[in-house]
């Protein structure tokens, strides 16, 4: 058979497959920001009268629909179409937040929070695959892993913000800002190119043969068949075949389900023990959100220079002290203090810590990977808020603080031989 070395041509697009990803993490985190931080906690119980479980179990099973299905999604978005896949999840999300905003009982909410999840699923493996694939002819992974990070956080920082601004004495104008939106995201997904290509030069085909239709319909579904069964294994070969250490998977919880902690209390916390108005935390979340949102591409382009070890290290010791110093002191001038440390923490950890995951993805069934990888860190996502609401009430209001706080120190202590076995097996 005779084949000929083809690589491929850049074609120019108004929009770039990252610009087109920046504008849909951005979005979707928006929305996702607006309905679970401002919106659906206050809604759920003042408006409709709903219990704290079932506004619990909502927030829970949105998160489940989203992590479960990572690496699935990742895997369907990477073999059978890229713009198709992402399409049709921010199609259901947008379906989802239809129901959310007409809906007036705690069931409907439930299943419209699930399909929400669910919608959102392929997002985040594509992205990372893209920033993997992208990395190899740019290799500046750190500074495109800043960047998304930004659209992550700005996303999520401003729809609290402006939902704020917009709820009066109904919710009507702010639910239909965010069907919007997600309309928005659905119509920003069809300019994503059909399929993800790599970067690496390919080989040409040979004509296809010429059959009948139902000769090829047979053709396609024999082929998507194989590669059902065998997708699972080829996940776990790879997996296997990276040599990971196995302390590599606690820390990707971990990393998560820090946060996660104090994602259903944070608020109670600073309204209810600090005493803070509304407008002051407002200021707190642009002032600590700002930092770590300006801090991120800094810290990306000096983590492709300089490496993720010392950044990793600075960054969880800097969480430790912040969340360690909040859960200890009511004094408005400390509690600013720990609020911009966490703040530089983390735009040290989000872009080192992607990073690194990036560096040890293969290409081969990258998009799975990665969905794998995303998937361990959804389930700290999902446990994290049980767990803080849990010592909230068993224990006290600075629980949630110090439980947060101790499983940075554990990524602190885990990350150690990581970053040694990380380095090693460069070097090899």
């Amino acid at each position: 058979m005779k084949e000929r070395l083809i690589v491929p041509q850049s074609k120019p697009k108004f929009f770039s497959l990252f610009s087109c990803l920046f504008i849909i993490v951005f979005l979707t985190e928006f929305v996702k920001g607006a309905l679970f931080v401002t919106v659906l906690p206050v809604y759920m119980n003042d408006a409709l009268g709903l219990p704290a479980l079932t506004i619990s179990l909502a927030f829970s099973l949105q998160y489940v629909g989203e992590n479960v299905l990572r690496s699935p999604a990742g895997w369907m978005a990477e073999h059978v179409g890229l713009r198709g896949t992402i399409a049709a999840g921010l199609l259901l999300s947008w379906a989802a937040v239809v129901v959310i905003a007409f809906s007036m009982t705690g069931p409907s909410l439930i299943v419209a929070c699930t399909l929400l999840g669910i919608g959102t699923a392929p997002i985040w493996p594509v992205v990372m695959s893209t920033i993997s694939m992208e990395a190899e002819a740019t290799g500046d992974t750190g500074s495109r892993m800043g960047i998304i990070q930004i659209a992550t956080l700005a996303g999520t920082g401003a729809g609290p913000l402006i939902s704020n601004l917009l709820i009066g004495d109904s919710y009507r104008v702010i639910f239909w800002v965010l069907v919007f939106v997600m309309a928005l995201v659905t119509s920003a997904a069809l300019l994503l190119p059909r399929r993800m290509r790599s970067v690496a030069p390919r080989l040409a085909r040979r004509p296809r043969i010429h059959l009948s239709m139902p000769s090829r319909v047979r053709r396609v579904v024999k082929r998507r068949a194989i590669r059902s069964v065998y997708s699972v294994r080829k996940v776990i070969r790879a997996l296997l075949a990276l040599k990971l250490t196995p302390l590599l998977y606690p820390a990707m919880f971990l990393q998560s389900f820090a946060i996660g902690i104090l994602s259903p209390v944070i608020a109670m916390y600073i309204r209810n023990e600090l005493g803070m108005t509304a407008g002051q935390f407002n200021l707190l979340l642009i002032v600590g959100g700002g930092v770590a949102v300006v801090g991120l591409i800094p810290a990306g382009k000096l983590v492709d220079r300089f490496g993720t070890r010392w950044f990793l290290h600075i960054g969880f010791l800097m969480a430790v002290i912040a969340l360690a110093g909040l859960a200890s002191t009511h004094t408005m001038s400390l509690v600013w203090c720990f609020v911009l440390t966490a703040g530089v923490g983390f735009a040290m950890i989000l872009p080192a810590w992607n990073t690194l995951l990036a560096q040890l993805v293969p290409e081969k069934e990258r998009g799975a990977i990665w969905g794998v990888f995303l998937t361990l860190q959804g389930a700290g996502t999902v446990l994290g808020p049980l767990a803080g609401g849990w010592t909230w009430d068993h224990i006290g209001p600075q629980a949630p603080f110090w439980a947060s706080a101790i499983s940075m120190a554990l990524l602190l202590v885990i990350h150690a031989p990581i970053a040694w076995s990380s380095r090693r097996a460069r070097t090899v």
